[in-house]
């Protein structure tokens, strides 16, 4: 009967194990923001993700080239992010180009965390299919 709790245990430990060191990675490797996402059926999502910054820019990353919230900005580039407690208004542009300067801020930035999600499956820089959204402030 020990062995089976055993058994038990690590069978029910290893995924609640996994799912923190995921949630840890990401949430606390450094600043998180919440972008406020449209949606196809017209609601708004709100998503959490990392941001990083050079030169009075930032870039986020979520989503590939033909998700919906990608394709409209060329629509409506208005980009809502909750950062620092309080909504930031952005014009977003898809920046396919920066890819590479993304991953590599991304890693300056998130250090530890981004290596983590990394090891843990997470794309990295080469096999990564994301586009990274390029901010500009409209406050």
């Amino acid at each position: 009967m020990k062995i089976l709790y055993w058994l038990l245990g690590i069978v029910l430990g290893i995924p609640v194990l996994l799912i923190g060191t995921i949630y840890g990675a990401s949430e606390l490797a450094g600043e998180v923001v919440t972008l406020a996402r449209a949606e196809s059926n017209g609601e708004v999502s709100q998503v959490r993700v990392w941001i990083v910054d050079q030169s009075g820019l930032s870039w986020i990353e979520h989503g590939e080239a033909g998700s919906f919230w990608i394709t409209q900005l060329s629509e409506s580039p208005n980009v809502v992010l909750s950062r620092a407690g309080r909504d930031t208004h952005y014009a977003g542009t898809a920046d396919r180009e920066s890819h590479d300067l993304y991953h590599q801020l991304r890693r300056e930035k998130y250090g530890m965390g981004d290596q983590i999600l990394e090891l843990l499956g997470a794309p990295g820089v080469d096999e990564c299919d994301g586009v990274p959204v390029r901010l500009q402030l409209t406050d």
